[in-house]
């Protein structure tokens, strides 16, 4: 059997999500062949996937456009998306040529409607895996009131919500925004989780660190005033920020050797945003790791409201804005956060091993 992936490139949470996918379907079935469409880096891909995979770079669903983790940008995703509809006909058969010549068993979105569209008119299987999906997201951008040319993105949002109304197999993980809830297959949350590398990742750091914060943004780069932020005795922050605004008590990221999974399982403070990724990779592993977690706050996200009640139910949690990471305030949140009770643990359902049971059991 033949599998194709196809994970859009907004952020690193799709790609995550689908890598823990593929990590269950070689697990429970290795002889599987693993083709991933695609324009997140081979490189990332490699650091999530356990297996060997074909890479073909292409990929026409962009998701939103951005000007930070947090902000859309609302104008430039519109005309983006009036681009991508002009030549809609062009985009599809592009990915059309691919599939034919690859010839997958089944074609699993992550979740970009072209290239569900060419697996429909070639007749592939069609899976949905995700929390939500584009046509959500375009409506609460792109449809508003204030919006200019309405009518077309109209058009767009109901070619879209048409496209995913007809998968075969729509996967919702949790927590997810619903959708259509009859024809919607709930699953567990989607990530994966390793073994905490505290102690190992202890020895790494200077000497007379107790307490290690994470900064865990995403997938898109956003600068923080780190010469402002707070000293705070024992404390070291990983970041991802460039190394000239870095103090004796931050690491880059890039320098120490484990993977971001293995660092978000081996902190005590996780700063983050609403994303679906980070988020249940926190949740997992909170039944080992006594993670808190400050996230910005991203208002205008339609995922948001339910990301934010999952987590807040499975670990202490503050919701913040920008401004607040500085200096004073920046102390009041951490020890605002340390006077919140840890939550009663929670089981954690592998979304992933149910999903592979049930789409493999069917196709």
């Amino acid at each position: 059997m033949h599998l194709c992936f196809s994970i859009t490139a907004h952020g690193f949470g799709h790609a995550a999500i689908s890598c823990a996918v593929i990590n269950q379907v070689k697990e429970k079935y290795p002889d599987i062949k693993i083709t991933v469409l695609s324009l997140v880096s081979k490189v990332y891909l490699q650091s999530r996937l356990r297996c060997e995979f074909e890479l073909i770079t292409l990929g026409n669903d962009f998701g939103m456009l951005m000007v930070s983790p947090v902000e859309v940008d609302i104008q430039a995703s519109a005309l983006k998306y009036l681009s991508l509809y002009d030549n809609w006909q062009q985009a599809v058969a592009q990915e059309k040529q691919i599939l034919e010549e690859i010839k997958p068993d089944c074609l699993i979105s992550n979740i970009s409607p072209v290239s569900l569209e060419a697996a429909m008119q070639l007749n592939i299987p069609t899976a949905s895996v995700a929390p939500f999906n584009w046509a959500q997201i375009y409506q609460a951008y792109c449809l508003g009131p204030g919006q200019r040319e309405i009518i077309q993105a109209k058009f767009i949002f109901d070619n879209m919500v048409s496209i995913y109304e007809r998968v075969d197999f729509i996967f919702k993980p949790l927590p997810s925004v619903p959708f259509m809830q009859d024809k919607e297959i709930q699953v567990g949350s989607i990530c994966d989780h390793p073994p905490p590398e505290s102690a190992q990742l202890l020895q790494k750091l200077p000497a007379g660190t107790d307490k290690i914060g994470l900064v865990a943004l995403g997938g898109l780069p956003m600068k923080l005033d780190l010469e402002n932020w707070p000293h705070i005795t024992g404390w070291h922050w990983l970041v991802d920020q460039h190394a000239s605004q870095l103090r004796d008590d931050m690491s880059q990221l890039s320098t120490l050797p484990f993977s971001f999974l293995q660092l978000v399982s081996s902190c005590d403070l996780i700063l983050t945003k609403p994303g679906y990724g980070t988020y249940c990779e926190i949740a997992a592993i909170a039944k080992y790791q006594k993670v808190r977690v400050i996230s910005l706050e991203r208002p205008d996200w339609p995922e948001t409201p339910f990301l934010n009640q999952f987590l807040s139910a499975r670990v202490p949690f503050v919701e913040v804005k920008l401004s607040q990471l500085s200096n004073d305030a920046l102390i009041t949140v951490i020890k605002q956060l340390d006077l919140l009770d840890y939550p009663q643990v929670q089981t954690c359902e592998d979304g992933a091993s149910q999903l592979v049971s049930y789409l493999l059991g069917q196709l």
